[in-house]
């Protein structure tokens, strides 16, 4: 019965491939089916895993089979007709059959599958293109892209993708041209703006007044030719007096070394005091110490610029612009072992902070974040180097430090541009330990037991900001897709973590406690930033939220509250600050008013630009309780319709007051004041296009009446500001065929030459050809 089953089963495989002429060929050699034990020891195998002999033998870890056999075997079956399975007997047939079925029924699930998942990823995979139904269409439809109409392509808040010609520039959610999107009454004004003769005048006049004033050194790029150049040599040579460093280096310890931990102070301090002992040693001649002292000293710039630049104004040149070039020349010139030295990735983190505080576009920083971030991941540094025997319990801290603060620079940059973040919430490991840098040093074995955060070290900054790292990297995730997110509670949750973590920063930065020394503006500036930095990606959650289409969720008037809180909190930090409202006793306070601008000038747009979408929420949604008179409650506070625009235009003042200075934005100043106005009004009515054309007339003549002190000072070596006291508050100063329109008045003490400096002025005006309003297919599409 065997031999008649095998001779059945032998005819039915070889009966489908038989030749033309009768003649029969050769047997296929049988597939490998055994575990690879047994068909070593040539055991009889029963084909499960694990097989019997495996089993009784005690490895049934070892029972492994060949898996390229059995799919070779399975492929071959699937090739068979039909009938060959019918002529099998009962035994083959059910396993061949069997086998032929399931990989059939495999294969339809695997398309099924893939069909779901493309299915799905057309909907919520990228958000930020899914907008542009022009990039489907390529693979999905032989039209070309100009076929697919404006009015055909839906606009989400996420993202705003601007195409001229060849060239294109997407601008991230967090741009003004996003953020406009969400204002369409504000943003059809903006665009009629060229046909309003008074408002084009009075911008041309403050963009010609702006490029009149002194600016900064050219990008640091053009300033040196570093081709040739020994940098380490230059470097060296070019090093401030050792008192000159002290200061800065001091300045810098101070004031940054705190929430972005770089360097170990001490061991720091230590090579600094034996490189002055003796500086010509050989040693420096490629150590990264003069390029990490450098670094620092271009940081420290940003607080102690005016001192320096009134001491030395050619070293101050030199500080600015020059100095960070020949470090980045260095960098790029170094092998790639030295590249793999923890001082070099410092020199990198340093000089990428430098380039923060010296406006480097958004962009710049968030490519070079990424790159810093897989410099950092090339050595090692995402990976949790406690157990790591190899490095000393020093090295593993100090990684760990500039780990956490270079994601933390990456978050800040994708958030600043409206880009993803370039790491995993999986790669941020532990915290680093709340522990003083005078706790350890190379010599130590063992790091001593981490104090609570109630204990003010060195490290509580970084520790207390780190501890939220993974959930706001988390938050940042979902932000891509928060607008098209049906169901709130998602958002809700993501953003609870954050809101828990605001509750849980120490009471030793929490603003506003009784032991907070509010007269040391270096701890009041890091502790408004860790506020701030814990407070952005919540905003980011929400925002689209707040700014979109009202909800009939029960959770949405939360996510609103909880977005105005934040957003008034982050509004209400400048008055720490700003010289005209805070302490005037606190020490330098206009330098640190100037680097909390830097830090945090664009919180300021996206918190007021959200405080106005809260109150066009309220004309639409009713959040404001009529009964209540148009308040509703925050906590112990109270908000209503009017007190929220006054937030606004004070925050509106404060910008306007900032034109003449490095970073200020008149889009900013003009985005704002007319998006306060379009949603003071209800409806698109005549009243809504009145007061928006007042309220840009009104920011554009502000704005003119603080740059042009500044213009006649730098220019005419006057001071004009009786003279700008005395113009119309909202007519063109200047006629367009470049002359004067005003006649000065008598009572105003101006030189006997000054109506000719101001006709030149006036004619150089005439010659000027900015276009602060830049279209193009009559869209909106400023900074392109």
């Amino acid at each position: 019965m065997r031999a008649d089953m095998s001779e059945m089963v032998a005819t039915s495989i070889q009966g489908p491939v038989e030749g033309p002429n009768g003649t029969q060929p050769r047997k296929r050699p049988r597939p490998v089916i055994s575990c690879l034990r047994c068909r070593e020891k040539k055991l009889k195998c029963d084909r499960v895993t694990p097989c019997e002999n495996c089993a009784k033998a005690g490895c049934p870890a070892g029972c492994v089979y060949n898996q390229g056999s059995n799919s070779v075997s399975k492929a071959k079956r699937v090739r068979l007709s039909s009938t060959t399975f019918d002529q099998q007997g009962a035994p083959r047939g059910e396993s061949g059959g069997g086998a032929g079925i399931g990989i059939i029924e495999d294969l339809q699930q695997r398309v099924l599958r893939l069909e779901e998942r493309l299915s799905l990823g057309s909907r919520v995979a990228n958000t930020d293109l899914d907008e542009d139904a022009s990039v489907l269409q390529i693979s999905n439809d032989p039209r070309p892209c100009e076929a697919i109409s404006e009015s055909e392509i839906p606009r989400p808040f996420l993202g705003t993708l601007v195409v001229k010609g060849t060239r294109t520039r997407y601008h991230g959610h967090n741009n003004r041209i996003s953020l406009l999107n969400q204002f369409p009454q504000a943003k059809e004004f903006i665009a009629q703006c060229s046909e309003n003769s008074t408002i084009v005048g009075l911008a041309r006049e403050v963009q010609f007044l702006q490029g009149k004033l002194p600016r900064q050194l050219d990008s640091p790029a053009s300033t040196v030719d570093g081709e040739s150049s020994p940098e380490l040599v230059q470097l060296r040579v070019s090093l401030p007096a050792k008192s000159i460093c002290d200061r800065l280096l001091r300045t810098y310890t101070d004031n940054f070394e705190k929430i972005f931990r770089i360097i170990h102070v001490p061991s720091f301090l230590r090579e600094y005091a034996q490189f002055w002992t003796e500086p010509d040693h050989e040693l420096y001649r490629s150590s990264a110490f003069i390029p990490q002292l450098t670094a620092i000293c271009t940081i420290s710039l940003a607080l102690d610029g005016q001192r320096t630049k009134m001491n030395d104004s050619d070293l101050w040149q030199y500080l600015n612009g020059p100095a960070i070039t020949l470090i980045q020349l260095w960098l790029q010139n170094l092998t790639r072992k030295r590249r793999t030295e923890l001082a070099t990735l410092q020199v990198e983190t340093l000089i990428l902070l430098s380039r923060r505080l010296r406006l480097v576009p958004p962009e710049e920083l968030w490519k070079a974040t990424g790159t810093l971030i897989r410099s950092a991941m090339v050595m090692g540094l995402h990976l949790n180097l406690a157990r790591c025997t190899e490095l000393s319990v020093f090295q593993a801290q100090v990684r760990r430090r500039l780990w956490i603060t270079i994601v933390e620079m990456d978050l800040e940059a994708s958030i600043a541009c409206g880009m993803p973040v370039m790491t995993s919430p999986h790669d941020v490991g532990p915290p680093p330990a709340n522990i003083n840098d005078s706790d350890f040093d190379e010599s130590t074995s063992e790091l001593p037991p981490a104090k609570g955060l109630s204990d003010l070290t060195d490290s509580l900054y970084q520790v207390s900001l780190a501890t939220s790292l993974a959930d706001r990297l988390r938050a940042m995730s979902v932000v891509r897709m928060a607008r098209e997110q049906t169901d709130l509670d998602e958002l809700v949750q993501q953003g609870g973590r954050i809101v828990e973590h605001l509750r849980q920063i120490p009471r030793l930065l929490k603003l506003g406690e009784a032991h907070m020394d509010e007269n040391d503006p270096a701890m009041l500036l890091n502790c408004v930033l860790l506020d701030v930095y814990t407070r952005r990606p919540l905003l980011c959650l929400y925002r689209p939220v707040v700014l979109g289409e009202p909800r009939d969720d029960p959770v949405f008037p939360e996510i609103c509250r909880i977005s105005l809180e934040s957003s008034l909190a982050i509004l209400s930090y400048q008055d720490n600050f700003d010289p005209s409202v805070a302490d005037p006793e606190v020490c330098n306070l206009g330098a640190y008013w100037d680097l909390f601008q830097i830090f945090c000038k664009n919180d300021i747009l996206w918190d007021a630009l959200s405080v106005c979408g809260y109150i066009k929420q309220s004309s639409q949604r009713s959040i404001f309780d009529s009964r209540q008179s148009g308040r509703v409650a925050l906590g112990s506070s109270m908000h209503n319709k009017a007190s929220l625009t006054r937030i606004v235009e004070n925050t509106l003042d404060s910008l306007t007051a900032r034109i003449s200075e490095a970073g200020s934005n008149l889009k900013d100043i003009l985005l704002l004041a007319v998006v306060l106005q379009s949603v003071r009004v209800r409806g698109a009515t005549q009243a809504q296009e009145e007061r928006m054309s007042q309220g840009a007339s009104k920011a554009l003549s502000a704005c003119r009446q603080h740059l042009l002190p500044a213009v006649a000072e730098g220019s005419f070596g006057l001071n004009l500001t009786d003279f700008a006291q005395m113009l119309p508050t909202t007519q063109p100063m200047f006629t367009p065929d470049g002359q004067g329109s005003f006649t000065p008045s008598t009572q105003l003490h101006l030189p006997e030459d000054f109506l000719a400096q101001s006709s030149a002025l006036a004619m150089e005006f005439g010659n000027f050809h900015g276009d602060p309003f830049i279209f193009g297919d009559d869209s909106f599409t400023w900074n392109v």
